[in-house]
């Protein structure tokens, strides 16, 4: 059976979305940044692309090569909220409904020509429902998977509608760019160039698998299925089990384990007093993440509930850092980590026979009780472990402080 698979790109969603709550920022060039100096651009208006500014660039050259750029911080929140608001709309056309990144949505509306009409009238009442409710504008792709529906809604202008007929999804395809593919990054892309001398989908679509093999090892097949138009993936709804979920958005690129490993240890100091506070521990723990061309790597474990001590800091950060190592395999630099805990469950604690015996974390379960308690009345950032990134950070002001006054 063919499927009929629908990607709705809503484009420069959180610049549009910052723009409903400032208007007059409606038509200056503007970025979203966390911060000022060496931190990187996240998102970037079609003003500031005309400058010159793209993604990733650093915040500081971004300013220097545009005077009267704004610079707004990230409201992830805000963004989520309206995220799923979007989705609850799709939902009136079909229960199957995946979020893929920031405005982007996969709807599976196979079967539902008897309750909306054909395919083409479905799509362009998504497309109008979410600029009369959201005032958000959007391409929208159809094709018989995900892959291709995704490059449709890639290739053409806002508010058009791109309709790929099943069979021709190579050719389709084929005069393409290979960027256009998801998760073909700057990185793959310039390999593909110089080790392959392959520009188009076309052209890596016919190379023989075991060029691909000898550049990419086994990422070599999964990037010829894509240029051959092949996706099996189903549309996945996300889980609604529950879960406490930590993330930061580095602020800038980074690739020393000292410095990921202190921002990992920030997101489970957050987790652990949040599972703390509801008397919970993670039945399963996971990390993503993402990579700054946009390629994102998941690493998952799950516990046993049984004697259960991963409401810790010091338990929860060696099954981070196990997680962080498995899911780690590119030398490129990382923008963003993410840490979930899902399938919460009640710790069973077991209470020691002697009073010598904190074999259970009896003692570090009340030094993190008091640090709870301390940060609550007087705010999260007044007490920290030196393994931090707030620390480290702190610590190196403080000695290029001493080094300026010494220089005086």
């Amino acid at each position: 059976m063919v499927r009929n698979i629908l990607h709705l790109d809503i484009r420069n969603f959180c610049i549009a979305l910052e723009r409903q709550r400032q208007p007059d920022l409606r038509d200056w060039p503007m970025v979203i940044a966390p911060g000022q100096g060496r931190t990187v651009v996240q998102a970037v208006s079609p003003e500031a692309k005309q400058e010159g500014i793209y993604p990733g660039m650093v915040v500081a050259r971004a300013r220097r090569r545009c005077r009267r750029l704004n610079i707004l911080p990230p409201d992830f929140s805000f963004y989520q909220q309206v995220q799923e608001q979007v989705i609850t709309s799709l939902g009136t056309f079909s229960p199957l409904v995946e979020p893929a990144g920031w405005g982007h949505f996969f709807i599976d509306i196979t079967g539902t020509r008897r309750l909306w009409g054909t395919l083409l009238d479905t799509a362009d009442r998504m497309r109008r429902l979410v600029t009369r409710d959201f005032q958000l504008h959007t391409a929208v792709g159809l094709a018989s998977n995900k892959l291709v529906s995704r490059v449709a809604a890639r290739v053409i202008r806002i508010q058009e509608l791109c309709d790929v007929f099943p069979g021709v999804e190579s050719s389709f395809l084929a005069p393409l760019r290979v960027s256009l593919l998801p998760g073909v990054g700057e990185v793959t892309t310039t390999r593909l160039l110089a080790e392959l001398n392959l520009q188009t989908v076309g052209e890596l679509a016919v190379i023989a698998p075991v060029l691909l093999d000898e550049v990419f090892g086994a990422a070599g097949q999964r990037l010829r299925r894509m240029a051959l138009g092949e996706d099996s993936s189903p549309v996945v709804t996300p889980r609604t089990v529950p879960s406490i979920r930590e993330e930061i958005q580095l602020p800038e690129d980074e690739n020393r384990r000292s410095r990921l490993s202190g921002h990992l240890y920030g997101l489970v100091e957050g987790l652990g007093r949040r599972l703390r506070s509801q008397n919970r521990c993670p039945g399963e723990l996971t990390l993503t993440v993402t990579y700054a061309d946009g390629v994102q790597a998941r690493a998952r474990k799950r516990f046993s509930a049984a004697g259960s001590e991963f409401h810790l800091d010091s338990v929860l950060y060696g099954a981070a850092l196990r997680l962080f190592d498995h899911a780690v395999q590119r030398r490129l630099r990382i923008r963003r980590l993410a840490l979930n805990a899902a399938y919460l469950q009640s710790p069973i604690g077991q209470l020691a026979l002697f009073p010598w015996d904190d074999s259970h974390g009896g003692k570090e379960t009340k030094l993190l009780q008091a640090m709870d308690h301390i940060r609550e009345r007087y705010g999260n950032g007044v007490l920290h472990y030196g393994r931090t990134e707030v620390r480290r950070q702190m610590a190196e002001d403080r000695r290029q402080k001493v080094k300026v006054s010494n220089e005086e």
